[in-house]
């Protein structure tokens, strides 16, 4: 066992790991290289996990640190690979599995080297991209039945989105790779997509179901009705492309001036769903040089009994972390 190990160890080259590549790729690249499975190759290790993509959601310091001898690398390095912080996912908008979009010109490029056939990068598996970081590409769906919401990138809503978009995946991409900072944001991204509060509406838009998107980005409401309304994945964990475009030009609308945004947004927003909102806004209120304020909601909004009137605590308290995880069951 020693003398195989060390037979894999004296290999003459260690690959390098591509820009924005996962650790599991970068595992399996080398164990195809040498042809093995990225199993079998953790195993010859003493390396015990149930899937090779386990180490990018939570890696323990014995991993990092076999691993680093195995690769000839830094723990640092191995760690940066991964998508956990503090040992674990912070994020509900991390697919867990197969990748959400794809990347079609890095795809191809990989493709055709043998040594980089197969790579996996992080930015296809975050549910707040909409560009590749690596070369600037749209991204594209890879799941097949996303496809059913594939929209015209010429439609007016979101070439008249697209730079303020861009602005909320920039927004997004950094708070995620602050420690812990990214569940207002991702709260907000759903908060976004709840249903406006009940109000008359002509006879012909009866079915037609007002989101609160619709307040921040006009036409919205009038763009996803566009999108296959009978498959409408309004409880989909990461959202469809074609979706996330607006929502994310939402959440860069509303961040930049979030106390502008907290009364409108709660006047709008059912009684179930104000707390959670109320929270969301103010803990970006928060950080956007207001920390050390509170907030209160207004005597003449429409805020459910115990909210009205009670300041806004961004400590974050298990239940709170609780009640937002529930938002991507």
């Amino acid at each position: 066992m020693r003398s195989g190990r060390q037979q894999i160890r004296l290999l003459p080259v260690v690959l390098a790991p591509l820009a924005d590549e996962l650790l599991s790729s970068w595992i399996n690249r080398h164990a195809a290289f040498v042809g093995v499975s990225g199993m079998r190759l953790l195993r010859h290790y003493r390396i015990e996990v149930s899937a090779v993509r386990d180490l990018d959601l939570k890696m323990s310091r014995w991993h990092a640190a076999m691993l680093a001898e195995i690769l000839r690398c830094s723990p640092h390095l191995l760690r940066n690979m991964t998508q956990s912080r503090g040992g674990r996912v912070r994020s509900g908008l991390v697919a867990i599995g197969q990748p959400t979009q794809i990347c079609r010109p890095c795809a191809r490029r990989h493709d055709s080297n043998s040594v980089t056939r197969g790579a996996r990068l992080r930015s296809w598996m975050e549910g707040w991209r909409i560009t590749c970081p690596i070369c600037g590409a749209a991204l594209e769906d890879f799941r097949i039945y996303r496809r059913l919401f594939r929209a015209d990138p010429g439609d007016a809503l979101l070439v008249r989105v697209k730079r303020c978009a861009r602005e909320g995946e920039q927004i997004m991409d950094r708070s995620f790779r602050r420690r812990g900072t990214g569940s207002a944001h991702t709260a907000l991204m759903r908060s976004l997509l709840l249903p406006q509060a009940p109000r008359i509406r002509p006879r012909g838009k009866a079915a037609a179901m007002p989101r609160l998107l619709d307040l921040v980005v006009p036409g919205s409401d009038d763009f996803f009705q566009r999108l296959a309304p009978e498959y409408w994945p309004c409880t989909s964990r990461m959202l469809p492309l074609s979706v996330r475009i607006p929502v994310l030009a939402g959440v860069a609308t509303v961040s930049r001036r979030p106390e502008h945004w907290i009364n409108k947004l709660l006047g709008a927003t059912v009684p179930p769903h104000q707390q959670r909102l109320l929270r969301c806004v103010g803990a970006l209120a928060s950080s956007h040089h207001q920390s050390g304020l509170l907030l209160y909601a207004p005597p003449h909004s429409r805020v459910c009994g115990n909210v009205e009137n009670i300041p806004i605590e961004i400590s974050r308290t298990k239940r709170q972390q609780k009640r937002e995880r529930t938002l991507f069951p």
